[in-house]
């Protein structure tokens, strides 16, 4: 599942949320669906459908994960994060559209963003600041959910900071961020690793 398939979900109430994933993702027909939470036909029926109608502006807006996006992305990730440990401030403007959203998660474990950061100038003040007060960090390119994100760790110091964040972007037709998700909390990271760091298998 892509990770604005996750943040789009996350709009759906719980019996939606798991109508959703059990017919459009796994397939489930509506009686199985029905035996599965132990609903009625008729509300697997209804649930699918409000749950379909709430997903709708993520079938607009939503971009298929395909090699082709997963190039354009990683260049632009390349190129914003590139700029900022650069100061490159005309670089960053570049590499950002003008209505770009941040949006950070430290799930109430760590300091984040309250609401999201929306506009060029307004995000590149605030990672420009995030870099001047936390350095630079350890940093690695991976692909998780399918797409491009960088993993970043901290050296120990404020423990209202999160040591680890992995960094996300969408992007527009024209390669552009759109928007930046920043993750902050451990337990939504507790299987994200660096290559070095593995277990041994």
């Amino acid at each position: 599942m892509s990770y604005a398939f996750l943040l789009a979900l996350e709009a759906l109430g719980p019996q939606q949320r798991a109508v959703l994933l059990l017919r459009d993702v796994l397939d489930y027909s509506v009686r199985e669906t029905a035996a599965a939470l132990g609903l009625s036909e008729v509300n697997v029926k209804t649930s699918h459908h409000r749950a379909r109608r709430a997903m709708a502006s993520y079938d607009t807006r939503g971009q298929r994960p395909s090699g082709e996006l997963e190039a354009r992305t990683r260049a632009a990730l390349e190129r914003f994060l590139t700029s900022l440990m650069l100061d490159d401030v005309p670089g960053m403007e570049a590499a950002l559209a003008e209505s770009v959203r941040a949006l950070s998660d430290g799930a109430g474990e760590f300091h984040a963003a309250r609401v999201p950061l929306v506009g060029r100038a307004l995000v590149i003040r605030f990672f420009r600041k995030l870099v001047a007060r936390r350095g630079v960090g350890r940093s690695e390119l991976r692909l998780l959910n399918g797409m491009p994100a960088v993993i970043t760790e901290f050296p120990p110091g404020n423990p209202h900071e999160g040591p680890r964040v992995v960094t996300r972007v969408e992007i527009d037709a024209d390669g552009r961020i759109t928007e930046i998700h920043a993750v902050l909390a451990t337990r939504k990271l507790h299987a994200v690793r660096f290559w070095d760091t593995e277990p041994a298998r």
